[in-house]
């Protein structure tokens, strides 16, 4: 069973995390283009507009600026007509006679009285307050007079002042009929805007083309004219007075005096969406997830797939050492085919080497056991042969020293046995050891009709064949000291084997309590205790022996040493 892997693990996620960071600057590029690319074809729609704008109002641009281009002419030659009204009316009527468009010319003193005009009589504007206000701050001026009573019909008045010598003398005045204005021709070409209106610098409005009710209604919703009279070109987007949205475009006719506002579709300007931002920001956002998931395609399938698939061919060798009969190399990089062909390989040379290591090794278990086998019969065949020299030896002390050396060699002999019977040659389980020891002792001990009860306490701890053989003489030599005091009536023999922490082993060999022999004074050499001492440092262990009052008592502790690896070994 595969452990699941944290998401910030997978290959894919790394990826995609450091593809991210790769397009983060071309997304900010991306972002920054649309919004420049927005605002040049917005800029170029609102030059569009007012171009268009400008064809639209050219027809009002011409009759305006002739109108004044008419009165500055006036204004420079007038003087010499002034002083006969007569002849200024019959001179004033030839010149509008010039431009059929013309409803009246005359000249406004600075008191407000006309004695010079195309009508031939004296007319008096000294009451008009706007025109007071003319007087006293001199400028070329537009406004309209809705159902002028000299005229009887709405005109255009334009006022352009006259200065002689740097002072000023009054105004050069033309008035236009507003029909006129509305039907005079576009001739930079035809434009058709929703509604063209004119307005003067003051906000006042002067011509429409629909009309001037229909102006009021397509003018934009809380703005007015007199602010749209300042700066430069300009075109925007707003909402009418009828609720709609247009757009809407301001051209200077007669720069701070006359401007042109132009009325149009609102899909002229740009792209006009409120949701244009929004696109914008999410154009990059749908390449970025589109990139994301091409390259999460791509690596799942033509990367994690045949990983995921040399995994699992992986887990099955190592588990159940199969391996697949084929691996598809279909539409495989070169890459990843190489790895899995050198998967393949490397499996085999494993697959090889392990039964050739298997070979071996069941060759050197049996020759080992042979030998242990082998080992085992000679020392068998010593003990026969020590027997039988036992049964004719005369001397007692002579029987006990030759039954002493059978021990040690039938000890040896079960060492080599346990070794060959065993599965693992390396290893031996110390508890089986002991007690064929002990089963081999009681045989012995049977020799003068005394059966023993034995108490058995061991754990089955595992040691190698270093620390096997000199265990095994020790245990033979303690029981065959603690079998020398049994209690005749009730012998009793207690044996314990126990692994403490740090692999500490912990031996116990006791007796009971019985009458103390008299031994002879030849078998008191000792060299059962020699030999005990000798196999402990073998062990490297710590010995505590007694045999105070009869009950003789082995207490040994070592510790169970790791199999030690030689070079003669490989």
């Amino acid at each position: 069973m595969t452990q699941k892997v944290a998401l910030h693990r997978r290959l894919t996620a790394r990826v995609l995390v450091f593809l991210t960071l790769a397009m983060v600057p071309l997304g900010v590029i991306g972002v920054h283009q649309n919004h420049r690319l927005n605002s040049e074809v917005e800029r170029a729609s609102e030059l569009s507009l007012l171009a268009l704008t400008e064809r639209a109002a050219s027809g009002e641009r011409q009759v305006i600026q002739r109108a004044f281009g008419t009165a500055q002419s006036l204004s420079q030659i007038i003087d010499w007509v002034l002083e006969e009204p007569g002849r200024c009316t019959s001179y004033l009527n030839r010149l509008k006679g010039t431009d059929e468009r013309f409803a009246f010319v005359g000249f406004i003193d600075t008191t407000g009285i006309v004695d010079c005009s195309t009508v031939g009589q004296r007319l008096d504007f000294s009451a008009d307050p706007e025109l007071a206000e003319l007087m006293e701050n001199p400028r070329e001026n537009i406004e309209v007079n809705i159902a002028s009573p000299g005229l009887g019909q709405s005109v255009m008045v334009l006022n352009y002042p006259r200065f002689q010598f740097g002072t000023f003398e009054g105004y050069v005045s033309i008035s236009i009929p507003l029909s006129a204005v509305g039907e005079s021709e576009d001739f930079l070409g035809n434009a058709d805007p929703i509604e063209l209106m004119t307005f003067n610098s003051r906000g006042e409005l002067l011509s429409a083309e629909n009309g001037r009710e229909t102006a009021q209604r397509l003018l934009p919703l809380g703005a007015n004219l007199f602010s749209m009279a300042q700066g430069q070109a300009r075109a925007f987007i707003a909402e009418s007075v009828e609720g709609e949205q247009l757009a809407y475009t301001v051209v200077p006719i007669v720069p701070d005096v006359v401007y042109a506002l132009g009325v149009w579709p609102v899909g002229g300007i740009g792209s006009n969406s409120p949701y244009t931002p929004y696109v914008n920001a999410i154009l990059p956002l749908i390449m970025w997830l589109a990139s994301l998931l091409v390259a999460w395609f791509a690596i799942d399938r033509f990367v994690l797939l045949r990983i995921n698939n040399l995994v699992r061919a992986m887990r099955d060798f190592s588990q159940k050492r199969t391996l697949p009969s084929s691996l598809n190399m279909a539409n495989v990089s070169s890459e990843l085919a190489d790895l899995e062909k050198s998967f393949l390989s490397l499996a085999e040379d494993v697959l090889r080497d392990e039964a050739e290591q298997e070979d071996r090794l069941r060759e050197k278990s049996v020759l080992l056991k042979e030998v242990h086998h082998r080992v085992k019969n000679n020392l068998q065949i010593i003990s026969s042969i020590m027997n039988m020299q036992i049964r004719k030896a005369k001397a007692p002390e002579t029987k006990v020293a030759l039954s002493q050396v059978q021990d040690r060699i039938m000890g040896l002999s079960g060492v080599h046995r346990t070794l060959y019977q065993a599965e693992n040659l390396t290893q031996v389980n110390a508890a089986a050891l002991i007690e064929r020891i002990i089963e081999q002792s009681q045989v012995i001990g049977k020799r003068d009709g005394a059966t023993v009860d034995v108490e058995l306490n061991l754990e089955p701890i595992v040691i190698f064949p270093d620390q096997a053989v000199p265990l095994s003489m020790l245990v033979s030599e303690a029981l065959t000291n603690a079998m020398k005091y049994f209690d005749a009536a009730n012998p009793k023999l207690k044996v314990s084997l126990t692994l403490g922490a740090n692999k500490i082993a912990h031996l116990v060999i006791e007796n009971n309590a019985g009458q103390i022999p008299q031994e002879p004074e030849d078998d008191s050499t000792g060299l059962g205790k020699q030999l005990i001492r000798a196999f402990t440092t073998q062990l490297n262990g710590r010995l505590e022996a007694s045999d105070d009052g009869g009950r003789y008592r082995l207490d040994l502790t070592f510790e169970v040493e790791a199999f030690k690896e030689q070079a003669q070994d490989y």
